[in-house]
């Protein structure tokens, strides 16, 4: 028999499984109770198979679901409907399916559900609303599912959690609501979700981080909020997360974190920070992170001034993982230096000061030109709720001018030098005269010896020219005396002394 005629009884034979407790519908594929009508373009469910136990409707053209569809699909335990065209969902669809543990509504159409579509399941662990085009959640539509544990609802258009949605789903673990258009959360949104470990709101509209819109979700081991738009990370709710220990705020616009806010969070391992718009991180943050081991800060506007001297000493104690590329963004004399190697390189943090300056600056403030300077902890009062979103604020910190500082440490250390040089030059003097005290004293001799002939040099050339008094005979004979005197040794003679006396002979 040839290759494509036994594939093609092949196939036959596993469309003609008989379904126990009634027939296998055809082109779909039965294995025991469990059918598989995928990819088949039906437009509506299949009839018969009240004794099935699994249904997968998976890629089709189903556009509606009517209470009349699962008629007699009592046993059933999962279904699948995602990749349809569903757009419309009857409140009473699900009516007579209590035995369902799993539903997969996922990549359809669906742009509203009843408060009640969900009800007639109070067996539901997992459901899977993800990748439809829900733009609002009724109030009571999860009420009742006290033992669903997961729930998709990402890449929908949600903008908003209804106050208490999850009151009774207090069997949940993992909560999806990332790719979304929240932009605020209540504090009670996801009230009674007290098993809750895994929550997803990364890629929504979220301006402001605070860790009191999650109260009392004391199981909760992972938050993820990366890319939204959150300014300022902040904790209005005096509670520990001691389960917390992971969480992203990566990919966001964060300039300012309350000092007090991981100490809220006390086992915290793992944190990403990364792409924000910090400048600094205060001491008392990092004090409070003394249980990562792993964490994230590339990206930000790193302010190599004074102020960064506090998270500079705290990355090279870090003994954890770390991004390695953490640049400088100001000032220009630093910029796109590692943050350790500008400390290194400028001497930023010689005598840095304990107490870091700042500055906050709302939007609405900056227009008028108001300033508010105080207190850390007194900043967050000035936020508040304005339309559907929050007061974007800002926080900066007023560095030291750098070229400043850099020209006073240089006349400082000028100084410095020329008092080392002058040091030196004593302390040789001393070992000199300690080390080769007879080579001192011939010197000193010799500078004696000099110094007597140099004196005596000097009093000669005194002598030499001071007037000396001459002595002379004034001898003036006539030509007869002249020859008496020579003859007989006698005559007259005059004989003066000058200037003062004179004598006759």
């Amino acid at each position: 028999m040839p290759p494509g005629l036994i594939l093609c009884s092949l196939s036959i034979f596993l469309k003609m499984v008989p379904l126990v407790g009634g027939v296998c519908p055809r082109l779909c594929r039965c294995d025991n109770k469990l059918l598989y009508c995928e990819g088949l373009n039906l437009t509506d469910i299949p009839r018969n198979l009240s004794s099935a136990t699994g249904l997968s409707l998976r890629e089709n053209n189903i556009s509606e679901l009517r209470e009349a569809h699962f008629i007699g699909l009592t046993q059933l335990t999962w279904l699948y409907l995602d990749h349809n065209n569903i757009d419309f969902v009857e409140e009473n669809a699900f009516e007579r399916l209590r035995r369902l543990k799993e539903l997969d509504l996922s990549t359809n159409h669906i742009e509203s559900l009843p408060n009640g579509t969900f009800r007639p399941l109070p067996n539901l662990r997992i459901l899977d609303l993800s990748y439809n085009r829900l733009q609002a959640l009724e109030p009571d539509l999860f009420h009742g599912l006290r033992k669903l544990t997961n729930l998709h609802l990402r890449y929908n258009a949600l903008k908003f959690i209804p106050v208490r949605i999850f009151q009774d789903c207090r069997s949940m673990q993992f909560l999806d609501l990332g790719y979304n258009q929240l932009q605020s959360l209540a504090r009670n949104s996801f009230a009674g979700l007290f098993k809750l470990t895994e929550l997803h709101l990364e890629h929504n509209e979220l301006v402001k981080v605070n860790l009191a819109h999650f109260p009392r979700l004391i199981s909760l081991r992972t938050l993820y909020m990366r890319n939204n738009k959150a300014t300022i990370v902040v904790s209005t709710l005096d509670w520990t997360w001691h389960f917390l220990e992971k969480i992203d705020f990566s990919n966001n616009e964060i300039e300012y974190i309350e000092p007090h806010v991981f100490e809220s969070v006390p086992n915290l391992k793992t944190l990403m920070l990364d792409s924000n718009k910090l400048t600094y991180v205060e001491q008392r943050i990092l004090d409070s992170w003394t249980s990562l081991t792993s964490i994230t800060l590339s990206g930000n506007e790193w302010e190599c001034s004074r102020n960064v001297c506090a998270l500079a000493s705290w990355l090279s104690n870090f003994q954890g993982h770390r991004d390695s590329a953490l640049q400088c963004s100001s000032p220009d004399t630093a910029q796109g230096e590692d943050i350790l190697d500008a400390v290194y390189a400028f001497q930023l943090c010689e005598d840095a000061p304990d107490i870091t300056t700042q500055t906050f600056t709302s939007p609405r403030d900056r227009a008028h030109g108001y300033i508010y300077e105080g207190p850390t902890r007194s900043a967050y009062d000035l936020l508040e709720t304005e339309g559907r979103g929050l007061a974007t604020s800002s926080f900066t910190v007023t560095p030291p001018d750098l070229e400043s500082t850099m020209q006073i440490q240089k006349v400082v250390t000028g100084t410095m030098a020329l008092i080392f040089s002058f040091l030196i030059v004593v302390l040789m003097l001393y070992v000199s005269w300690k080390c080769f005290p007879a080579g001192v004293r011939q010197l000193r001799q010799c500078f004696t010896s000099q110094r007597r002939k140099q004196k005596q040099k000097q009093a000669m050339q005194q002598i030499a020219t001071m007037t000396t008094p001459e002595y002379y005979v004034d001898y003036k004979p006539n030509h007869i005396e002249g020859a008496l005197v020579i003859i007989n040794e006698f005559g007259s003679c005059t004989c003066q002394q000058q200037p003062s006396r004179e004598c006759e002979v």
